[in-house]
């Protein structure tokens, strides 16, 4: 996926908050999935952890751990945010919020394959 962001001279960002989170998830359930993740990591830009406010009416319909990892793409100014964490961005797959569209992994794929035709 990021392959295909990159060859298509998209700049894709990560947001340190998001990197540690990753990281602590890998860690406690596969541990092995941790060097991807550092040569993920070494493709993308990683961002600082910013602790700004990020109580927003945007922001509401998410549970307080997830509002930075939006709070952070909004920040960034992303055109989307690509999350497979359907049980608290799902409800927001395919649309807008705070000027950043919402992606699961397989949407973004179909929209960039669709692009590239």
């Amino acid at each position: 996926m990021v392959g295909l962001l990159l060859r298509g001279r998209h700049q894709c960002w990560v947001d340190g908050y998001v990197v540690e989170e990753a990281r602590r998830n890998l860690v406690s359930k596969a541990p092995e999935g941790v060097l991807a993740l550092e040569a993920l990591l070494a493709k993308v830009h990683v961002a600082a952890i910013h602790a700004g406010d990020t109580d927003t009416e945007v922001m509401a319909s998410l549970p307080q751990k997830d509002r930075p990892v939006l709070a952070a793409a909004i920040r960034l100014r992303c055109d989307a945010l690509v999350t497979g964490d359907r049980t608290h961005f799902g409800f927001a797959y395919g649309k807008m919020l705070g000027g950043v569209m919402i992606h699961s992994p397989s949407s973004i794929a179909a929209a960039l394959l669709k692009k590239r035709r």
